[in-house]
């Protein structure tokens, strides 16, 4: 016999009705956890600084180098294809190495002049590797320390495998939690030490590896209550959108504070040095169709802000075509369509943030430190534009 369908309000009833189901969650759900009150469990750059703290056998974890010995010896035995010399690498006196965070973007880097070794460590935890990056950091890494033996190490959540899997080895976040669940289970910490890595490996479990018994009871509960929990996920609140308000109502206060120039409304705005140099139009005939032959635009994605700089070049005078072309030789120079076109985006700027974890103050201060990045750019750019043309 085929069962009534329930309506959308009988099925959240029977979902309130039985509210103790989601009892089973309370071991994710209510443990204190600091990286939850500090809202950062999902954000790639503190599970970098986490790391780097962790990495730091000089630091006051009390840890001393049994953290950085023993992922090393996770990653040589993830990795015995001949690349690495296992006695040298795991003999390695790791008191001598410094760490550093963002060094030319890379996001740990462990550097020891004494061992003439560097290990970099890319982390993606939420985001994939983009613009051919792991390949541009080894060329770095390879002429800023040509004399040094290199490691290379791609932490993912599940193994991803890198772009250059010829120089970049994989470790995951499993390998991570395995190795602090051995530390903390054979050293005595300090309580605070204790507290924290507890939490850590806590939220890695939950936020960033699969947990298989989680997962189970997820998916348990929502089989049982499909319809009311759809019904929940399609009414939530779209963080997307309220960034997005932010955004707008952020671009309109620095308008008026002069900072930029910005439309009214949507999410592209124009700067003053900017139109000085490039010309407004007589009419609203440019790409956009508006007077400007340029902008900027912002796009709001997963966990990050995009602000972009385009020129326009439709309907737009001989002269300010000329304009460009020293814009174009400092951003594109290997650009070959340079006069006609319609659009010609030229630069992208990428801003990490954690949308759902930060507050709206958190939100206007990152777009408003964002766009002065974008205006200081802007600045020595058409700077060197004229430095160069009163030398020629």
């Amino acid at each position: 016999m085929r069962m009534k369908e329930l309506t959308d309000e009988e099925a959240l009833q029977n979902f309130l009705l039985d509210i103790d189901c989601l009892d089973e969650l309370s071991m994710w759900t209510e443990k204190f956890n600091i990286f939850d009150v500090l809202k950062i469990s999902r954000t790639e750059i503190r599970h970098s600084n986490m790391l780097a703290w962790l990495f730091d056998a000089n630091e006051n974890h009390g840890l001393g180098d049994k953290f950085v010995k023993k992922v090393m010896q996770k990653f040589i035995e993830k990795n015995l294809n001949g690349k690495f010399d296992v006695f040298e690498t795991l003999l390695l006196d790791f008191y001598s190495f410094n760490i550093y965070r963002e060094w030319n973007n890379i996001d740990v880097m462990l550097v020891s002049d004494d061992e003439k070794t560097v290990i970099a460590i890319e982390n993606k935890v939420g985001s994939h590797e983009h613009s051919n990056q792991l390949n541009r950091y080894r060329k770095i890494l390879e002429k800023a320390y040509q004399d040094y033996n290199k490691i290379y190490i791609f932490l993912t959540p599940d193994g991803l495998l890198p772009s250059d899997t010829d120089n970049w080895c994989v470790l995951t976040y499993s390998d991570i939690v395995d190795v602090l669940n051995d530390i903390k289970d054979a050293t005595e910490l300090l309580p605070d030490v204790e507290l924290m890595i507890n939490n850590y490996v806590d939220v890695v479990r939950r936020d960033i590896v699969e947990d298989q018994q989680l997962i189970e009871i997820c998916n348990k509960i929502y089989n049982k209550h499909k319809k009311a929990l759809d019904l929940i996920y399609e009414n939530r609140i779209d963080y997307k959108d309220i960034v997005k308000n932010i955004v707008f109502e952020t671009l309109s206060n620095l308008d008026a504070c002069g900072k930029i120039i910005y439309p009214g409304s949507g999410v592209r705005f124009h700067t003053s040095n900017m139109s000085n140099y490039l010309p407004s139009l007589d009419d609203t005939v440019s790409s956009w169709s508006n007077i400007y032959p340029y902008l900027y635009w912002i796009n709001v994605s997963d966990n990050k802000i995009d602000i972009a700089f385009e020129l326009g070049g439709k309907s737009v005078p001989d002269e300010t075509i000329k304009l460009m072309q020293p814009i174009i030789d400092e951003l594109s120079p290997k650009d070959n369509n340079r006069t006609n076109f319609k659009y010609k985006r030229l630069k992208k700027f990428t801003f990490d943030l954690d949308f759902e974890n930060s507050s709206k103050t958190e939100i206007e201060n990152k777009l408003i430190e964002s766009v002065d990045k974008v205006l200081l750019w802007e600045e020595q750019l058409l700077e060197k534009i004229q430095r160069e043309c009163n030398e020629q």
